[in-house]
């Protein structure tokens, strides 16, 4: 998985090294690699645990290359598969590509942007779309797609201000695997979160920009808990996530090391069957060498969801939405008490633009 890795980095510099010089390219090897993709996660989710392992790089080629995997993924949970699957990958590794005409010291800026500079980025949509246009008529496609990644579906994005299914669903998963993966990447003003504390963040702050059938996804596929993360439980012992569970993603089956106690070796606890214990605390991020990865039998999938909307995902989301409307409710209580001027809590998620690339 490091070779398809690092053949992706390769033909993305090489596809940005192009564009900067205002040179032609071709989508061929960006194609094939979307093909191998696809085929690696119908064996394992080795490069989705890569993805979420804080790997270093460009922040923008290992976008590309994390919105494509990851997207993919969630892709995977919505029921896409064929043609249409193989056409998110693409996307997923193309999304952005227009920030390559962005001047670099721009968009790594860790102070607020300015009104021009803000304007700068946000026509690169645009410019990519463009771009992938001039490659032919068969990735207009693709060209109206990515022009649409950065819009959102309560209208707050931009270039265009669009909203509901007014937006491509692809360009909808690529967006809000962009943010997550923004979330759980480093950046020069803050520190990375863990994958569970970016998907609470999505999930309370950015709420009303992605349609619930796709966070769904995103939280049933990639998991609060992904694989390869170790974490402790309520019993006090440290394990490592070995599979994950789709219906309960706070549940997931944790390997425990018993060494140094009467028992040897390690046994597995699938925590979905095991109500009195829980994760209490996650210790360190996904990473590859810590879980095997057996191959599985690609399968055939249909076009549409097979699962209905999970107990315990419902249940998130409404502790999170009355958490939310309890904070504003205490806040808008004191300031009537006090006469304070009115402030957000929650911002809204046009506020979140910039964690795609750049703090507000």
């Amino acid at each position: 998985m490091n070779d398809w890795y690092c053949q992706a980095e390769q033909a993305l510099n090489e596809t940005a090294v192009a564009l900067q010089g205002q040179q032609a390219f071709s989508l061929h090897a960006l194609e094939l690699l979307a093909t191998e993709l696809v085929a690696s996660l119908q064996r394992n989710d080795e490069l989705v645990v890569e993805a979420l392992s804080g790997r270093p790089g460009s922040p923008l080629l290992t976008n590309l290359i994390h919105v494509a995997i990851l997207g993919s993924k969630v892709g995977i949970g919505l029921g896409y598969y064929g043609d249409e699957l193989h056409r998110l990958a693409l996307a997923g590794l193309v999304h952005d590509i227009g920030l390559f005409a962005v001047p670099n010291t721009l968009i790594t800026k860790s102070g607020r942007l300015t009104q021009e500079e803000r304007a700068l980025i946000e026509q690169h949509p645009a410019f990519g779309s463009r771009v992938i246009e001039q490659c032919g008529s068969d990735y207009h496609w693709l060209a109206r797609l990515i022009c649409q990644v950065h819009e959102r579906f309560n209208g707050q994005g931009y270039p265009n201000r669009l909203k509901g299914r007014e937006i491509n669903e692809m360009a909808l998963i690529c967006g809000v695997v962009d943010v997550f993966d923004a979330l759980v990447s480093e950046r020069p003003y803050r520190r990375r979160l863990l994958p569970h504390e970016a998907v609470k963040e999505l999930l309370v702050a950015e709420r009303a920009a992605f349609p619930r059938e796709i966070l769904k996804a995103l939280v049933e596929q990639l998991s609060v808990y992904p694989l390869g993360t170790t974490v402790r439980l309520t019993t006090g012992d440290i394990g490592i996530v070995v599979k994950v569970n789709s219906r309960y993603p706070l549940r997931p089956v944790v390997r425990v090391d018993e060494r140094g106690r009467e028992g040897t070796g390690s046994r597995q606890l699938d925590l979905s069957g095991i109500p009195l214990i829980s994760v209490v605390e996650t210790l360190n991020p996904p990473a590859v060498g810590r879980v095997k990865f057996p191959d599985r039998s690609p399968r055939i999938m249909r076009s549409a969801p097979t699962t209905v909307v999970s107990d315990s995902f419902t249940a998130l989301l409404e502790s999170l939405d009355a958490i939310v409307s309890t904070m504003q409710g205490v806040v808008t209580n004191r300031r009537a008490a006090t006469n304070e001027p009115e402030v957000d809590v929650i911002p809204p998620p046009s506020a979140l633009k910039p964690l795609d690339h750049q703090p507000d």
